[in-house]
């Protein structure tokens, strides 16, 4: 458990549509709580908000355009094999505190040949916080990780990483083209769990060293000589203000 008084909260996709309890009540409102720090973007505007730190890119972007509808991020591989291209936000958030990311990606019409990833990382400068899926190996260090990778297979999965040591859900779910998928993960002291479309998909045995500090991470990285194109349509980090 974090250190805080405050409890870290949970995904509060849908909720809005089945109130029926004073739990359910709490996760919609704890939002709008001086008690508690929220990081919220929908990509407004005419570019990428400039607090934003440098992509992480090898000939890939992360772009803005102006007057896109629907307003999102595009991470462009670039056409080549093991290109990509990853953004974060900044090392400001850690499980001690408590912190939850929520999400709302969606898949390009070919999703062969293409690894993505949502989740919090220890880095913002990485090719990739999961280096292997199959065999569950990491670039990083500390991270909580959702994770798409057809050089594995075509299922979505939850890595996870506790000073080096992995832990993995496999064969979730089959990932789909042209797909909304919203995506969360809560990190609650040294715990960690994910979440499919409001739905709990791995915890229990997910750990991370809750004093480690993270980022938000999104990252598209070619498994072909394709170019693979992940959007990003919001993103929000909520943690306990004290």
């Amino acid at each position: 458990m974090s250190s805080s008084l405050l409890r870290v909260p949970f995904p509060s996709d849908s909720i809005h549509a089945r109130v029926t309890s004073f739990g359910d009540m709490e996760r919609l409102l704890v939002a709008g709580s001086a008690d508690y720090n929220v990081f919220s973007d929908m990509f407004w505007g005419d570019q990428i908000d400039a607090k934003y730190p440098g992509a992480s890119t090898d000939t890939g972007t992360v772009t803005f355009t102006e007057h896109n509808l629907g307003h999102f991020l595009e991470f462009k591989s670039s056409a080549g094999n093991d290109k990509y291209a990853g953004q974060g936000v900044g090392l400001q958030w850690s499980g001690d505190r408590g912190c939850l990311l929520q999400g709302i990606v969606k898949t390009p019409a070919a999703i062969t040949a293409m690894k993505f990833e949502f989740g919090f990382s220890d880095a913002d400068d990485i090719a990739g916080a999961v280096l292997d899926k199959g065999a569950v190996t990491g670039t990083g260090t500390d991270f909580a990780i959702i994770v798409y990778d057809t050089d594995d297979d075509a299922n979505i999965g939850f890595i996870t990483s506790t000073g080096g040591t992995l832990t993995a859900t496999q064969d979730i779910v089959a990932a789909a083209v042209s797909t909304t998928y919203r995506f969360a993960v809560r990190v609650d002291g040294d715990s960690c769990s994910a979440y499919l479309n409001n739905e709990l998909i791995a915890g229990g045995a997910h750990v991370l060293d809750g004093s480690v500090a993270l980022t938000p991470w999104c990252f598209v990285q070619a498994r072909d000589t394709s170019e693979r194109i992940l959007q990003l349509h919001t993103w929000s980090v909520i943690e306990p203000a004290y």
